[in-house]
């Protein structure tokens, strides 16, 4: 038996998706009698972080811009190996950032400082690979987002009130996630406005985009369609109240809502951004959306409603089971251990 590893985990935010997987990786390595050390980098001392980085074996930076440039400090002074671990598309991020030519030089240098990446997906990889060339695929692996058991967690009190056609029930959707210009919450509320008078929209977040979004659906606020929910732990309260959750992101790294949404057995519908297609595509292609439009979000949730239940769940059963906790935590041992 290989004898335990010690690791040092630079996380950047406690919250989010990426903060749920750290500690799912946490969690898993711990099981497993790994030793491993999470702190938020920004939020401990150099000279902590130092002394952690010294009694460990491999760096571990929860993610590909702040937490990797300091495991790269940490490196260079302790002469440790790093990983970075990346879930968004490379490309993509730099582009929304409008990153200039200084900016994507830097960037280079410093990621051929870096031992080895993992990546979340396929599409994050080719971003990647895109961005740094193709000889670095030998420094890249591919480790799928796992969704471990997820806890109840805080209650939602949603008052949902009746459509103004009392005949029909309300028909409830959701949206889990930050309000931000790459997750376009915006284009949700048009997608409500295609969709028929008893549907119903609950948001649960927040982010800088709050304000616009109340001001932008005023009239669905008035007319009880849309209900912003605010910020809650993640758990799967976040999606069993709902029929469907949505998803119109510009781009995903993988799409870790979309995929806690099916673990709790609640549809996820997207558009069809490269993240999503890879993750559907096999089982349930009818969970995206036939193009980059409100509308389309719009038919395809209710055609995804016309289908029989049982398929869906058995569809999103064998999405969900693809993504297990003992293959995520196997191949990272086994990445760790090449490091």
């Amino acid at each position: 038996m290989n004898s335990a590893r010690r690791i040092l985990l630079l996380e950047d935010a406690p919250w989010g998706g990426v903060h749920t997987l750290c500690k799912t990786l946490v969690d898993a390595l711990a099981n497993d009698d790994w030793q491993v050390v999470a702190v938020n980098w920004r939020d401990t001392s150099w000279r902590e972080l130092l002394a952690f980085a010294r009694s460990a074996d491999v760096l571990v930076a929860s993610h590909n811009f702040g937490a990797t440039y300091a495991a790269i400090v940490l490196k260079w002074l302790t002469h440790k190996p790093v990983i970075s671990w990346v879930h968004g598309p490379l490309m993509e991020v730099l582009h929304q950032a409008r990153a200039s030519w200084l900016k994507r030089l830097q960037l280079r240098w410093f990621y051929g400082q870096v031992t080895r990446f993992v990546c979340v997906s396929r599409t994050t990889q080719n971003s990647l690979l895109e961005f740094l060339g193709h000889p670095a695929q030998q420094r890249t692996t591919v480790i799928l987002n796992a969704v471990a058991p997820m806890p109840e967690g805080q209650a939602l009190h949603v008052h949902i009130p009746h459509s103004a056609d009392n005949t029909l029930p309300p028909l409830l959707l959701g949206f889990v996630g930050r309000f931000s210009p790459e997750k376009r919450p915006g284009f949700l509320l048009e997608t409500l406005r295609e969709l028929p008078e008893h549907a119903q929209l609950g948001l649960i977040g927040e982010g800088p985009l709050r304000h616009t979004l109340v001001h932008q659906g005023m009239d669905l606020l008035q007319q009880g369609r849309l209900h912003f929910l605010g910020k809650h732990p993640s758990g799967a309260s976040l999606y069993k109240p709902w029929q469907m959750t949505l998803l119109a992101s510009r781009y995903e790294g993988f799409g870790m809502a979309a995929l806690e949404s099916l673990a709790c057995g609640v549809p996820c519908v997207a558009l069809p951004i490269p993240a999503m297609r890879e993750l559907y595509a096999l089982d349930a292609p009818y969970l995206l959306a036939r193009g980059d439009t409100p509308i389309a979000l719009a038919e395809a949730v209710m055609a995804v409603f016309s289908l029989p239940d049982q398929q869906v769940q058995q569809d999103m059963a064998r999405i969900v089971a693809r993504h297990n906790l003992e293959d995520f935590t196997r191949a990272w041992q086994e990445v760790l251990r090449t490091c």
